[in-house]
């Protein structure tokens, strides 16, 4: 059996490593890699057991080496590693593991009993969950509270400051669609509509970003990352409008 360490800091490496050698006797052979990239191509060559990848890596990113690596080997066991508990993390970790996947979020704040108790359920076929993100866990399952991937894309749409017509050219969708996905995306997280008295008026954009913010629903990268898809999106459509004038 093999086991992967994928972490750009050293020092995560070897700790974890040393860990594992001294209390999991079922380790087999441990491999390390510092980036995404390397633990993709390692991954497709090693065919380990277990994978452990850091959230925030260069190169690519935690998430995205683990989709890469489902993609390929589906019944490949992950265990992502983060210093944060933010909740889209947990989103886009959903989203990509198989519905009978085995994995696992660990803060990077665990105890050194935690990290082998996660290591053996995740062998085992099981998933862990650290008890710091258990609140965010369950937000993201209560359906009056968690998301959709349409409301999720409206929300990333106002950060970037977007306006309704701007974001119903961009979804193709109707601006009623969008002011829609807006009223349903302000209930769920808990912003009063305009008709509701309130001893303070909020502006609901800008209550909705400050909330996901405060949530962990968004982050710079994130928005980043939708930005330049936004752009790579724009920039194909009027290649194409050129070419056939």
């Amino acid at each position: 059996m093999t086991i992967l360490i994928v972490d750009d800091e050293e020092r995560d490496r070897l700790w974890l490593k040393d860990l594992l050698i001294n209390n999991v006797p079922s380790c087999g052979n441990i491999e390390e890699a510092q980036d995404g990239e390397n633990a993709v191509k390692l991954a497709a060559s090693l065919h380990p057991a277990l994978v452990f990848l850091d959230i925030k890596m260069p190169k690519l990113s935690g998430i995205k080496a683990a989709e890469l690596i489902l993609k390929s080997a589906p019944e490949t066991g992950v265990i992502m590693l983060s210093n944060f508990s933010d909740e889209v993390y947990v989103r886009q970790l959903w989203k990509i593991v198989p519905p009978n996947g085995a994995f696992g979020y660990l803060l990077k704040n665990a105890s050194d009993e935690q990290v082998i108790e996660a290591t053996k359920a995740v062998l085992s076929g099981d998933c862990w969950i650290h008890p710091g993100i258990a609140r965010v866990i369950q937000r993201t399952q209560n359906k009056a509270t968690n998301l959709t991937n349409a409301e999720y894309e409206a929300l990333i749409c106002i950060s970037l400051g977007l306006t309704d017509h701007s974001i119903a050219n961009h979804l193709y969708i109707t601006e009623k669609a969008v002011q829609s996905r807006l009223k349903s995306l302000y209930t769920k997280l808990g912003i009063p509509g305009r008709s509701e008295s309130q001893e303070i008026d909020y502006n609901q954009r800008c209550r909705a970003v400050y909330i996901a913010t405060k949530r962990g629903l968004i982050n710079q990268s994130e928005l980043e990352e939708w930005e330049a898809k936004m752009f790579e999106v724009k920039t194909a459509t009027k290649t194409t409008q050129r070419l056939g004038e």
